[in-house]
């Protein structure tokens, strides 16, 4: 047992640094951002996952590996896949407008047929990620499929989840870095701030995605729902286009905007890493 809990910290540190170091080493041979080699650096924590298992030689059942589709008493379960991003998006536009706008009026924003645009935006996002689920198959394979469970083996839930969510976030760190991802560039404690913010969205973004993964026993769900989330645009409707454009600007502005449109995930994920903890204490009792 002893032996079996210093090899999976072994596996824990071999699948991290290779997941960064990958990362990396990506994107100094690919410095320019395309479609193709963001897929690429997408896919490095898959690649670790399996890099790690063959060098273990960590073998696991069928279910461990988390690439089968049941459908049978978990409807309710790809229901949340689709409903999460959009209720967590609509939250950090509500925060964004009650923050930022003044005199809001929605019939403004949605005026004049928009409305109709907004709505069809919706449900193309929703439907097309379950076509484009391979964009962020290659992080859930990693993080939801190989990390977390291996974290959840060694340590309590929270500091699985904690330590989960901070290793996913500094991956992004080289993209926060050299090309201001999510947050811009130019704002105080540049690129310390971005990092932390980072890790503390991915922490909870992360504890639903490892509930999702885990009630459905499969990694499709939390890839569509990632994707969904990553191309979910709520907000460039419901937000006025003059603080759209303030964002888009390098600065403390941006970064604030960024962080407080983080703030939904953050706050509904916080549920479902409560939820995560508090069933694995019950299991405990038990």
């Amino acid at each position: 047992m002893k032996n079996e809990r210093i090899i999976n910290i072994l596996r824990v540190l071999i699948f991290t640094a290779l997941a960064w170091g990958l990362m990396n080493l990506f994107l100094k041979l690919f410095p320019d951002l395309t479609m193709k080699n963001s897929l690429l650096f997408m896919s490095t924590p898959l690649f670790a996952h399996v890099i790690t298992r063959l060098l273990t030689r960590d073998k696991t059942d069928t279910k461990g590996l988390f690439l089968h589709l049941e459908f049978e008493n978990k409807l309710k379960y790809y229901i949340w896949t689709f409903l999460y991003p959009v209720v967590v998006s609509l939250v950090s536009s509500l925060l964004i407008i009650f923050r930022y706008a003044d005199n809001y009026r929605l019939s403004e924003q949605l005026g004049n047929g928009r409305w109709k645009e907004f709505l069809i935006m919706i449900f193309f996002s929703l439907g097309h990620s379950v076509f484009m689920f391979y964009i962020c198959l290659g992080e859930e394979y990693g993080w939801r499929a190989y990390l977390t469970p291996k974290l959840e083996s060694l340590m309590p839930e929270p500091l699985a989840l904690i330590l989960s969510g901070c290793i996913w976030g500094i991956w992004h760190a080289p993209l926060i870095r050299d090309m201001g991802l999510n947050f811009g560039t130019g704002y105080k404690f540049f690129p310390y701030a971005g990092y932390i913010a980072m890790c503390v969205c991915c922490i909870f973004t992360g504890a639903f995605l490892t509930w999702l993964t885990r009630r459905t026993e499969s990694i499709y769900p939390a890839a569509i729902c990632h994707t969904i989330i990553d191309t979910l645009s709520i907000v460039n409707y419901l937000v006025p286009e003059k603080i759209l454009e303030k964002s888009e600007k390098t600065g403390q502005f941006a970064f604030n905007f960024a962080c407080l449109y983080m703030l939904g995930d953050i706050l509904i994920g916080a549920v479902f890493f409560v939820i995560l903890c508090l069933e694995r204490r019950d299991k405990k009792d038990i």
